[in-house]
């Protein structure tokens, strides 16, 4: 007992001489390291930060439509807690093994600093540090500024400043800012952030085995980094448990149950934040709020369906992948796109930019620009339509020959030549009948038809214009198709609703938007989305059935010469969204390339893997004012539905069309009869008929 009682005595003698000399040191110290922040930047902190209650710097946390965060970026991948939301089984356990006198000590505990500094002496080196948690906040928060300074001058830094710590803030803020500034591995800060990496959930739900890996993290989270080094790690996290259940953190039951588990972490992952959907996003900040660009810890609530855009990104790098397979192509890799909005208001509900944002940064959602191909028809007929046009009139399929200042040239057709309605032409993609109806509009034709659904882009006025031969970015055309699914508005794309500070407050929100601008009547629009849903139940985008999509669906696809792109954008209820695939440099994608073979397909599977919650079960509502009949696709007569006559196609139209007598009738019969010894004369729409009709009706 006498031994023990001197033993004391002498070590607090010795930590005392050692905290003079640290005084004595540290007043000269002081004057050659600040740790101010002379040249700050936005994720800097100072001590007098910190006393006035400022936060420590985080990233910005990017969240999705339904509150959760989805990638943090930008700065430190933290979600500081503040001490009241701390579980008290996390705090007690970094208390108990990293500084279990922390309540009884103002900073320095007196015997473990005099306990290392023997060993040290003696060892002639830092074998022990007796760092305190205010002392390891220190070396956290201003790891930058004690970067390259050697460990002796570091820990008087340490002991000089951790008391002021404790004096300015209180040993419950000292605690909560060490537990939400401490590096656990893999850029990851804070034991909130680090029980949701390393483990996939918050701190309040970390079983006793997961707590005590993270407490023996602590003390190096490289060395102990769970999957580069699990054996050392789970022997570390053994001892932990040990002193755990000493300390009563954790019960006996606990801690053998603990060092039972296997140490199991979740996959790693492209966990860095970086992707094209948060670049879009950092975009829009500059954009929208240019006052808030590139500020720590902002929470940023954003439009995105997660499970929308994950499903997105799976469905494009399989077809992709299936792509490559099947052409043998060494000049790879082959890119694509999708994005997906809200029809009624224009919220984006997923943004896939490319295959892979870690080798190529370039978005094609909206910074690349390829001509359109056959997206462009039903912008055609939409102009015909709003000109006094029926979706059943009749256009030429006739080779034609177009010329050119470059030359004369005869689109490619697999249509027979002869006529078909303008609805048929639109299911079955025909080239020469949209050559034909832009003449009949006039030279440009392509032009008013893609200013009037909002393509903003060059558009020239050539006949070649109405194939396609422009160019637009994904995203634009996304939002041109807008119209036909929500009644013929122009809406405009956005992925941010409001932006937070750490503590709640908003800095900036979205202000309801002017009522959208009319494009096109509601008529209009509903007669060519039924004729794009017939596109996918027949036409030219089947492949989005043959995906296994069976809800309702409409579209169109597109393929440019050569087959060096590939599009299709649709329309489901609730959804508007657009795929791309091609090459940056432009190039053919294979033989048969085309957007039905491989753009819509990626599209149904896409659609196929989305949140059931995300897309409506039923269908559109039809407007008043259109009516639905069988029409004859040789000579765009219309009938009743009730007409039996299966082989006769479904067609939306205006309630004023003319609708004749079912064929099967003996009135009907009788005049069928006449029609055969004198057939009927069928008239294809030209710019002469389109005057006749009268304009818009």
């Amino acid at each position: 007992m006498e031994y023990a009682r001197h033993a004391r005595t002498g070590l607090g003698l010795t930590a005392l001489g050692l905290l003079v000399g640290v005084g004595a040191v540290g007043l000269v110290l002081e004057r050659s390291l600040s740790l101010d922040c002379p040249d700050a930047g936005p994720g800097c902190v100072t001590f007098e930060d910190l006393a006035d209650g400022a936060p420590l710097p985080e990233a910005i946390h990017i969240h999705d439509r339904h509150g959760q965060v989805m990638a943090d970026v930008a700065g430190p991948r933290r979600r500081a807690l503040a001490y009241h939301e701390i579980p008290e089984r996390v705090a007690a356990a970094f208390v108990a093994v990293e500084d279990r006198r922390f309540r009884d000590h103002e900073g320095i505990d007196v015997f473990g600093v005099a306990r290392a500094a023997v060993r040290n002496v003696v060892a002639g080196d830092i074998e022990e540090g007796a760092s305190t948690i205010p002392m390891q906040l220190v070396r956290s928060v201003w790891a930058e500024q004690l970067r390259g300074v050697g460990p002796w001058r570091r820990k008087v830094v340490e002991a000089r400043t951790a008391p002021r710590l404790v004096e300015a803030l209180g040993h419950d803020r000292v605690l909560a800012l060490y537990l939400n500034a401490l590096y656990m591995g893999d850029g990851i800060y804070g034991v909130e952030q680090a029980a949701r990496h390393w483990f996939g959930v918050p701190a309040s739900r970390l079983e006793p085995a997961q707590l005590a890996t993270l407490v023996g993290m602590a003390r190096g989270p490289e060395y102990y980094h769970p999957r580069r080094h699990p054996e050392r790690t789970r022997a570390r996290r053994d001892v932990v448990v040990g002193v755990l259940a000493e300390a009563g953190v954790i019960s006996a039951a606990e801690a053998a149950a603990a060092r039972a588990t296997p140490l199991e972490v979740v996959p790693a992952g492209a966990d860095n934040g970086r992707s094209y959907f948060t670049a879009a996003v950092t975009r829009e900040i500059r954009e929208r709020a240019p006052h808030l660009a590139g500020r720590p810890g902002l929470r940023v609530f954003t439009t995105v369906d997660p499970v929308l855009q994950a499903a997105g990104e799976e469905a494009l790098v399989r077809r992709l992948s299936a792509v490559e397979g099947e052409t043998q192509d060494d000049l790879r890799p082959l890119q694509g796109a999708a994005v997906a909005l809200d029809p009624a208001d224009g919220a984006v509900r997923a943004w896939i930019g490319g295959r892979d944002f870690s080798r190529s940064e370039f978005d094609r959602v909206d910074q690349a620009r390829r001509p359109v191909g056959s997206l462009v028809k039903p912008f055609l007929v939409a102009l015909a339509l709003e000109r006094g046009a029926s979706i059943l009139d009749v256009v030429s399929t006739q080779a034609v020959t177009v010329h050119t200042a470059s030359g004369a040239w005869t689109p490619a057709d697999h249509v027979e030549a002869g006529h078909m309605t303008l609805r048929e032409a639109l299911v079955e993609s025909s080239n020469r009948a949209a050559v034909h109806l832009g003449q009949a509009l006039g030279h440009d034709a392509a032009r008013r038809a893609g200013r009037q659904v909002g393509l903003e882009g060059e558009i020239p006025a050539v006949p070649a214009a109405s194939l396609g031969a422009f160019d637009a970015s994904l995203l634009e055309l996304v939002q041109a198709y807008a119209p036909f699914g929500n009644g013929g508005r122009r809406v405009e794309p956005y992925l941010i609703s409001r932006i937070e500070d750490v503590d709640g407050t908003v800095l900036w929100h979205r202000t309801t938007p002017p009522p959208s601008r009319p494009v096109l009547s509601e008529a209009t629009s509903w007669v060519v989305l039924d004729a794009l849903s017939d596109v996918v139940g027949r036409g030219t985008a089947w492949g989005v059935r043959r995906a296994g999509f069976r809800g309702p669906a409409a579209g169109k696809t597109g393929t440019t010469n050569d087959g060096q792109d590939a599009w299709f954008v649709g329309l489901t209820h609730g959804l508007v969204a657009g795929v791309w695939v091609g090459y940056d440099a432009p190039r053919s994608i294979g033989s048969n390339a085309s957007g039905g073979g491989i753009a819509a397909p990626t599209w149904g599977e896409w659609m196929l893997e989305a949140d059931a919650e995300s897309l409506s079960v039923g269908g559109w509502k039809r407007p008043l004012g259109v009516v639905e009949v069988r029409y004859d696709p040789a000579t765009g007569r219309a009938y009743p539905t009730s007409c039996r006559e299966d082989d006769l196609p479904r067609a939306s139209v205006p309630t004023a069309t003319h609708v004749d007598i079912c064929p099967g009738t003996l009135r009907r019969w009788a005049t069928s009869l006449w029609h055969t010894v004198s057939p009927p004369k069928v008239e294809p729409l030209t710019a002469r008929s389109l005057e006749r009709s009268g304009g818009p009706r």
